[in-house]
């Protein structure tokens, strides 16, 4: 899944960092909020089917249309109309990925737990290492972001052509995995080193889609144990 990147402009009067970061993990907890409300609905609540595999690619698919739009149209970056990609990319990310936990938790419940927690501790110790880290990270994004990206291409390839599964899959998921982790720390570190109250939604969008990598990633990985 791509993430967004841009640096920070200086438009705006700088706020504590306590108070930036408490505004993008709240945007962050709400966004995965969403996600796990469509997660529930795409899963089939009750005696309800889950979504088709299409119908769960058309979601996933439109998540990232809408997350490429905000990248490119500057409208959609900040205020209301950023936080309504942010929270529409969650729902419909989570519509797509419901029947996939939908079948892990009725096959492996154990690889939904672990990947959870596992994805938990691993934004907990980026977000240090970034928030830490005196050095501006800021140059390392648009690098990290376009590794990503081809990594993400990459890996729809391999859905569509096939050839997803065995060691090349589980290395290009681990790869996904890996710079998304890497971004998370880049995103901390620019919202201590020099992000505005105009930066928190895009911020926030980039570390949520960042854990909603490593999640996938995760599953993958202790889905196959």
């Amino acid at each position: 899944m791509p993430e967004t990147y841009s640096l920070p402009t200086a438009t705006a009067t700088r706020a504590s960092y306590g108070a930036l970061l408490a505004q993008t993990m709240f945007l962050v907890a709400v966004a995965i909020g969403f996600t796990v409300l469509g997660s529930y609905f795409g899963g089939g609540p009750g005696d309800a089917e889950p979504l088709s595999r299409g119908a769960a690619m058309g979601c996933t698919i439109g998540a990232i249309a809408l997350l490429f739009a905000s990248n490119f149209i500057g409208a959609l970056r900040t205020g209301p109309p950023a936080m309504g990609v942010l929270f529409g990319a969650a729902l419909l990310l989570g519509l797509g990925l419901g029947p996939v936990l939908h079948t892990f938790l009725d096959v492996k419940p154990d690889a939904v737990t672990k990947a959870a927690g596992t994805t938990a501790l691993v934004v907990v110790a980026a977000g240090a290492g970034g928030s830490l880290v005196a050095k501006d990270l800021a140059p390392w994004m648009k690098p990290i972001s376009i590794g990503l990206l081809i990594a993400v291409a990459v890996s729809w390839g391999m859905l569509i052509f096939g050839g997803g599964g065995g060691i090349a899959g589980d290395l290009v998921s681990i790869a996904i995995g890996g710079f998304s982790a890497v971004a998370i720390v880049v995103y901390f570190n620019v919202l201590r080193q020099r992000a505005t109250e105009d930066d928190v939604i895009w911020i926030a969008t980039g570390i949520f889609i960042g854990i909603y990598n490593i999640f996938v990633t995760l599953l993958s990985i202790f889905g196959n144990d």
